[in-house]
C-alpha cells in the first residue's frame, strides 16, 4: 500500500497551483502510448502535462505540484487507482482536484465504487483522446468557476461580518453615550432639586445680611 504523505504534507506552504493558461493535468497510466497520445492532444490547448506509470510515486508528484486535473487508470500494479482516489480524497488541499478514471473495466459496481471514492468522470478504454480532452477541459472549468464562486462567497460573507461587528461596536458605543447621557441628566435634576431644596435657607441670609447693613 502507499503511504500517505499526504497528510504529513501542508501542500498548501509546499505546492504550487497550475500556471496560467489551460491548466496542468497529471496522467497516470501504464500505457505508454496512452499518455503520449493524450499528452500530444492536451498540448493543442496549452496544457501542461505531468505523466507517471504508477501510483506508488503520486505522494512525491503533488509535493511538488498540484494538478488541476487527474486522468487515472484503475488498473495499476502495486497500487491501483481506487486507493490513489483515496489518497487524493483525504488531504483538503487535493480532495477537490477532479479525477477522470479511464479502465477497460465495464464492471457496473466498479464504477459504482469509483464514483463513491469521488471520480467525477469514468470512461472505459479505448478512449477517444479528443472526447477526453473536451471532458478535462470542461471539468476544469467547472472547478474554476465553482472556486471563484466560493471566494466571491466567503468575499461576501466576510463583508458581512465586518459589517455585523462594526454595528455591534456602534450599538454598545450609542449604549454607553445613553447612559452617560441619563447619568447627566440625573446629575443635573440633583442639582436643581438641591438648588430649590436650599432656596428658604438663601433668601434668610440675603434678608440677614440686607438688615446687618
Amino acid at each position: 500500500m502507499m503511504r500517505n504523505q499526504c497528510n504529513d504534507l501542508d501542500l498548501k506552504d509546499h505546492c504550487q497551483m497550475a500556471p496560467g493558461g489551460s491548466g496542468r493535468v497529471l496522467i497516470i497510466d501504464v500505457d505508454v502510448a496512452f499518455r503520449q497520445r493524450l499528452k500530444k492532444v492536451l498540448a493543442v490547448d496549452g496544457f501542461d502535462v505531468i505523466e507517471s506509470d504508477t501510483c506508488e510515486n503520486l505522494d512525491a508528484i503533488l509535493s511538488e505540484s498540484l494538478p488541476d486535473l487527474v486522468v487515472l487508470e484503475a488498473l495499476m500494479p502495486n497500487v491501483d487507482g481506487f486507493t490513489a482516489c483515496e489518497v487524493l480524497s483525504q488531504h483538503a488541499n487535493t480532495r477537490r482536484i477532479p479525477v477522470i478514471m479511464v479502465t477497460s473495466l465495464e464492471d457496473c459496481d466498479i464504477i459504482d465504487w469509483a464514483f463513491e471514492l469521488g471520480v467525477f468522470d469514468f470512461m472505459t478504454k479505448p478512449v477517444h483522446e479528443t472526447l477526453l480532452r473536451n471532458r478535462i477541459r470542461v471539468l476544469i472549468n467547472q472547478v474554476r468557476e465553482s472556486s471563484e464562486f466560493q471566494h466571491d462567497h466567503n468575499k461576501m460573507l466576510s463583508q458581512v461580518q465586518e459589517y455585523e461587528e462594526q454595528l455591534r461596536k456602534f450599538k454598545n458605543l450609542f449604549r454607553e453615550e445613553l447612559i452617560e447621557h441619563k447619568r447627566t441628566r440625573q446629575l443635573v435634576n440633583h442639582f436643581k432639586q438641591a438648588f430649590h431644596a436650599h432656596e428658604p435657607l438663601r433668601k434668610k441670609l440675603s434678608q440677614g445680611e440686607q438688615a446687618q447693613s
